[in-house]
Formats: structure tokens, sequence, C-alpha cells
């Protein structure tokens, strides 16, 4: 018996690839995840830094314009290295780059926030008058 997901590989492979891909390379903005690859050893099996690297083409803009979580291209591009890699078994080191991750987020929103009530308050002083 075939699943869902088999017919839809068979009718639309390339489609298909695209997305397990987009899925997985959004995954590794995950630190967590991350974690749990280098403690079962992914990190140290060489087709699956070679895969890592393979997927580097998700940084180019017709790709990367796809991403809801873009911090994984930053991830991709750190697990370029072995010594990051080694470092992800360690659960206190996954621990900092999740709170990381989450101070950068609040500090993002907190400034966006702020840029766009600047932009607002900009808008509504130069909306043209109407002379009657």
């Amino acid at each position: 018996a075939h699943g869902p997901m088999d017919l839809k590989a068979q009718q639309d492979p390339e489609r298909y690839r695209f997305e397990v891909e987009l899925e997985f390379v959004q995954c590794l903005a995950n630190p967590q995840y991350l974690n749990f690859l280098a403690q079962r050893g992914h990190f140290k099996e060489k087709e699956f830094v070679n895969y890592l690297e393979y997927l580097q083409y998700w940084k180019g803009q017709e790709y990367s314009k796809f991403l809801k979580y873009p911090q994984c291209l930053h991830f991709l591009e750190l697990l370029q290295s072995e010594a990051f890699r080694s470092e992800l078994a360690n659960a206190q080191c996954t621990k900092f780059i999740e709170e990381q991750q989450l101070l950068h987020w609040h500090h993002y929103t907190k400034k966006r926030m702020l840029y766009q009530q600047q932009i607002m308050s900009q808008g509504v002083a130069k909306q043209p008058t109407v002379n009657k």
C-alpha cells in the first residue's frame, strides 16, 4: 500500500523534493532539533555533512524567498563548521543558542515596532491637505 506522500512524490518528484528540502532547511532554525541531530551522531556522518553543504543553494534569492524562518540560513552556514556541529551535542550550548535566538527575536520585534510607529507618525504628518 502506498501512502499519499508516495503518490505525491511520483506525480511531481521535483516539487516533492523542493517541499521536503524546504521543510528540512527550516527545521535547522530550531536549536533543539540541531541538538537532536548532534546527539544521534548525524553530524559525524560524511553523507549528512555533504547534504548540509548541498543545501546551501537555499541562500540564493530564488529559493530564500520561500523561507518562513530565514534564520535557518544562518544555522545552515554555521553547520558547515565541524566545531559548531560538535558543540551542538552539548545541551548547555544548545540552550545558550536558543536563548540568544529568543533575545534576538525580542529585540528585533521591539525595534521593528518602533520603526513602524515612526513611519506611521511621519506618514500622518506628511499627508497632503486639501484646499477648499
